[in-house]
């Protein structure tokens, strides 16, 4: 995923260290970070209230994951 630098130690208070790793710094202050957890829905669910903070790349199976939660709130709360 890519996310601003300055969210990265909230990212970690998140997944914990362990689960939470820099890949890469990219341009204006953005890194590209991994994180960790035993399956795709979990990660979504840490995932899904950063909204436009953060942006994943990939796997696909989180961002299908992240699709579907975000199809079940606009279902519910869209006027």
């Amino acid at each position: 995923m890519v996310i601003e630098a300055k969210l990265v130690p909230v990212l970690r208070d998140q997944f914990g260290r362990r689960h939470c790793e820099v890949q890469e710094r990219l341009h204006e202050g953005r890194v590209r970070v991994r994180v960790a957890a035993p399956t795709a829905l979990m990660i979504a669910e840490h995932l899904a209230g950063w909204g436009a903070l953060i942006e994943v790349i990939e796997p696909p199976s989180v961002q299908a994951e992240l699709a579907r939660i975000g199809a079940e709130l606009t279902a519910r709360y869209a006027p």
